[in-house]
Parts: structure tokens; sequence; C-alpha cells
């Protein structure tokens, strides 16, 4: 988890957060909901009732931050598409500095704050479900 914290910070610093921490996102959660459901599996087996169920809400709190972070990463995504394109027809316009122009350049910034907005929810996101598995982990220890 502390690795997920450094991937959304340097995410969030450089202006990423599209295709990139989205795949990468899902898939670390998808790995661990996949691990999570075989020992949850495992420890039903061997009838270890208390496993069964730290793994089983392990499980629910993977699959809750896959849903709660699958909209702020399309917003990201979003939001960079258009940042893009405003981006490509400034250039494009270049010295013409017109009314157009002005249109392109402010949704460049609209979207590039829409964006920030973004990553810093889904940094709370990611926070949220570290703490939560950080408290799941020191119930389980006691």
């Amino acid at each position: 988890m502390l690795f997920i914290r450094y991937v959304l910070t340097i995410c969030s610093l450089s202006g990423c957060g599209g295709f990139g921490i989205r795949n990468f996102l899902t898939l670390f959660l998808s790995i661990e909901v996949t691990k999570a459901m075989l020992e949850a599996s495992s420890a039903k087996d061997r009838g270890d009732e208390s496993s069964y169920l730290y793994a089983k809400r392990r499980v629910e709190i993977f699959t809750e931050q896959l849903n709660e972070s699958n909209p702020l990463l399309t917003e990201i995504s979003n939001c960079m598409t258009r940042e893009g394109l405003a981006r490509d027809r400034v250039e494009t316009l270049g010295e013409e500095k017109d009314d157009e122009y002005e249109i392109y350049l402010a949704d460049m910034k609209t979207a590039a704050e829409a964006k920030e907005r973004a990553n810093g929810e889904l940094f709370q996101c990611n926070m949220k479900y570290q703490r939560l598995m950080r408290e799941l982990r020191e119930r389980n220890e006691m």
C-alpha cells in the first residue's frame, strides 16, 4: 500500500494519472482481491474461521476501493483528454491570439484544475483504504 501512495503522489505531481495509473491501480487491486479470495477459500477449507473472516473483509475493502476509485480515474482520464485537445488547439492557433485561442486556453486551464481536484480525491480515497486495511490488520493481530 505504501507503494501505491508513492505512485499516486508522483502521478499527482507530474500531471499523469490517466491510462498508466488507472491500469496500475486497477491491476494492483485486482491482484489483491484475488489473493484475498484465495486466502479466504483456503481458510474456509481448513475450518479457520478467524482467517476466513479476515480474508473476506480484505476482499470487501479492496473491492470497495476499486468501486470508489474507478469514477475518479475516469474523471482524471477525461480531464487529461480535454486538456490535451485544448492544448493542441492552442498550439495550432499559435500567434492568432483571438477569441478562439482564449476559449481553448481557458478550457485547458479548467481541465487541468479539474484533473488536479480528481487527483486529490483519488489520493484521499487511497489514504482512506490504507487506514481501513491498517485497522483491519491491527484488529487481526490482537
